[in-house]
């Protein structure tokens, strides 16, 4: 599979065969891991050197043989530079996703909300079978009449493995849709309320459950309950006993957005069968096939979820609906959003995008041979953890709008600001992510930017590929969060961190302090012209704390938040 296989543990690597077509036959490279068995170590990626050097408009880093690796080693030619001014037309400003050819991976770090990165394994899979050697004597699946019995086959395969993943109970129909998420935020009340004037309730709990209830004024009268703060955030979400006491019993459906990917809010587990029997509607685009779904006890009617997070290529759309539902639809409903017609049809009343389907069959297999649902919840609390520990752990150089104890931190999506939002460190910290191959943490969006930035953790993102950006995040806080009345000595001994947590517990107060003067980053101290942001709190996170470099918490003890 050539470099798909870059990021696996090579180590116990086995070869499983997967489906065979009729003209190929593909394989994964089973990477069994450390996700699978909770209790095993994990280990850290290798740490990669890097040197922050000014250029005229930016910062930039380069890998000399020795400098500041990362973790946190500090070379004694460190050189004091001043802050300087980035450019904003600079490319990691403007959301670019590909970095310098020579920064140093040998893989972009793609943490974008989507569209994203697929698995390697996957990507490689795509390749191979979907856009066959000539040799092969077979059309690809992009090449391939809706209606041919080849694409048949592989439509026929691709709902097969997506229903047993996410183990969909018979009752309910497999649809392919266009439109995005958009196109089903009109679709879901065009064929749940045949007159328009039904009521549909909305939970409100972030950006696209608000604009999904914009949508919807159009098909009937939704009927809010909104855990949206005055100032237009939102960091939580309404109590089951709100909801039941606030819902329109008379009600369509209750509308649900499990994952809230700018907001950082997830329900990760669905509300339960509510008293008044109304059946629920779920946005899964960001979080679907990441864990478990509780369809029959959740009373599930529809779920809905667009490919170009965990389970494909944008273009295409899914759709679970149970069958009751179905024969609803207003009248003016146009065809290609019609759930009945488009059942009747077999997926194919209109030209379905038929690579789009091939890629969600090929990621399914993938997903089962990784291990299921179980695995993919395992791996994306594990990944999730990384993250908020790291932010959790930076005495406030990094922060994050929803708090722990709410239990709501979103395992797809964990927004951070730098420095309480300073913009010159935000931008800096962006440049020099951009410079490493670290890219998507802040992308164009309708909403303007904000002083949030995101990492997206979808399957794609390998615990590898965490890890690189949370060392790097601890640098820069190392680097940057320091009181501006130290000065540091030139020294020339190198300073290793200790290895284990074990031994960071051992160092006594008189080394530590050691280690702190020398972390204390001289590149800001000379700048009488920097500006701190308010509330910033400095010389705090400039040390060797054992819970910084510890690997997450044993899996096992994170219980998935539910609302029942």
């Amino acid at each position: 599979q050539g470099d798909s296989n870059a990021f696996s543990r090579k180590s116990n690597a086995t070869k499983i065969p997967l489906f065979q077509s009729d003209t190929s036959r593909t394989t994964f490279t089973s990477t069994k891991s450390q996700f699978d068995a909770p209790s095993a170590a994990i280990t850290m990626a290798p740490t990669m050197n890097i040197n922050f050097e000014p250029s005229l408009h930016e910062v930039r880093l380069t890998t000399p043989e020795s400098s500041f690796n990362r973790c946190g080693q500090h070379h004694e030619n460190q050189r004091r530079t001043k802050r300087q001014t980035i450019s904003p037309d600079h490319p990691a400003l403007l959301g670019s996703l590909t970095p310098p050819i020579d920064c140093p991976p040998s893989k972009i770090l793609n943490f974008s909300p989507g569209p994203t990165s697929l698995p390697p394994a996957v990507e490689a899979a795509i390749q191979s079978r979907c856009f066959p050697a000539q040799e092969e004597k077979r059309l690809g699946s992009m090449a391939l009449s809706h209606r041919s019995p080849e694409f048949g086959r592989i439509l026929e395969r691709t709902l097969a493995m997506t229903r047993r993943v996410m183990e969909i109970p018979p009752e309910y129909e497999l649809l392919f849709t266009q439109g995005g998420g958009h196109g089903q935020f009109a679709a879901v009340p065009m064929n749940l309320c045949p007159t328009g004037q039904e009521s549909a309730t909305y939970i409100v709990n972030g950006t696209w459950s608000n604009r999904a209830v914009d949508e919807a004024k159009k098909y009937c009268r939704p009927h809010v309950i909104s855990a949206m703060e005055e100032d237009g955030t939102c960091t939580s979400f309404p109590s089951l006993d709100r909801i039941q006491s606030e819902i329109d019993p008379t009600s369509a459906f209750l509308y649900v957005c499990s994952n809230e990917t700018v907001n950082g809010l997830e329900l990760h587990r669905l509300l339960p069968h509510l008293d008044c029997g109304v059946p629920l509607v779920v946005d899964a685009s960001s979080d679907f096939t990441s864990k478990p779904i509780a369809w029959r006890e959740s009373n599930v009617g529809l779920l809905f979820a667009c490919a170009s997070k965990n389970i494909g290529h944008p273009g295409i759309t899914m759709v679970v609906v149970r069958r009751d539902l179905l024969g609803k639809a207003n009248p003016f409903t146009p065809g290609v959003f019609n759930y009945e017609t488009n059942i009747l049809a077999d997926n194919v009343w209109n030209t379905i995008p038929t690579f789009n389907v091939d890629v969600v069959g090929i990621m399914m297999e993938w997903i089962m041979e990784e291990g299921g649902m179980a695995s993919m919840e395992r791996r994306s609390i594990v990944k999730a953890d990384l993250v908020y520990n790291t932010i959790d752990g930076s005495d406030g150089f990094f922060s994050t709008p929803v708090k722990k104890e709410s239990g709501y931190r979103s395992r797809m999506n964990a927004p951070f600001c730098v420095a309480g939002g300073d913009e010159t460190l935000t931008n800096m910290f962006l440049v020099e992510c951009w410079e490493q191959g670290i890219v998507g943490l802040r992308t164009v969006t309708p909403f303007g930017t904000g002083i949030y930035l995101r990492a997206s953790l979808y399957h794609g993102v390998s615990y590898e590929e965490v890890v690189v950006l949370t060392d790097f995040m601890k640098e820069f806080a190392a680097k940057h969060s320091i009181s501006k009345e130290v000065v540091v000595e030139q020294s020339t001994a190198m300073v290793t961190p200790p290895e284990s947590p074990t031994a960071h517990q051992a160092l006594d107060k008189k080394e530590f302090n050691q280690i702190n003067k020398l972390y204390a980053s001289p590149d800001s101290v000379q700048d009488s012209s920097m500006t701190w942001p308010k509330n910033f709190k400095v010389n705090q996170y400039s040390r060797l704390a054992h819970d910084m470099f510890a690997p997450p918490p044993n899996v096992s003890d994170s219980t998935p938040v539910s609302l029942r």
